[in-house]
C-alpha cells in the first residue's frame, strides 16, 4: 500500500517535471518543445519509466519524432535528476500515445451511425 502511494506520487513528480523540462530546455528542437507527456508509468522498482507523449505538430513525421527524442533522452534524465528527489533517476524508454488519434476514429464512428 505504502509502496503503491511512494509510485503513485513518483510518476506524478516525473510526469510534471518532465513537461517543464521539455518545454523551457529545448526550444531549438524540431519536435521536443512540442510534445506534451501524458503518462508515465514506472516499474515497480523504479529503475525504468515509459513515458506517452503526444506531439501538437500534425505535420510531425512520427519516426523523426522518436529518433529526436532518443537523441535528447541522456541529457532530459539528467535535468530530470536536478529536478526529483530520487535515488536513482529511472531510464526513460518513450512511446507515443495514440489515445487522442483512437478516440477521434471512435467518435466519427459514433457520428456515422447516428
Amino acid at each position: 500500500m505504502a509502496n503503491d502511494i511512494k509510485l503513485e506520487r513518483a510518476q506524478s513528480t516525473i510526469l510534471r517535471e518532465l513537461n517543464l523540462i521539455l518545454q523551457r530546455e529545448f526550444p531549438d528542437t524540431e519536435y521536443v518543445n512540442s510534445l506534451s507527456v501524458h503518462e508515465v508509468r514506472l516499474t515497480n522498482d523504479m529503475s525504468q519509466a515509459k513515458v506517452f507523449y503526444s506531439t501538437m505538430d500534425s505535420e510531425a513525421d512520427l519516426e523523426d519524432v522518436k529518433e529526436e527524442l532518443g537523441e535528447c533522452a541522456k541529457e532530459i534524465r539528467m535535468l530530470l535528476a536536478g529536478k526529483v528527489e530520487m535515488r536513482s533517476v529511472p531510464e526513460l524508454k518513450f512511446e507515443y500515445d495514440n489515445a487522442l488519434e483512437n478516440a477521434n476514429k471512435i467518435e466519427e464512428i459514433l457520428k456515422e451511425i447516428k
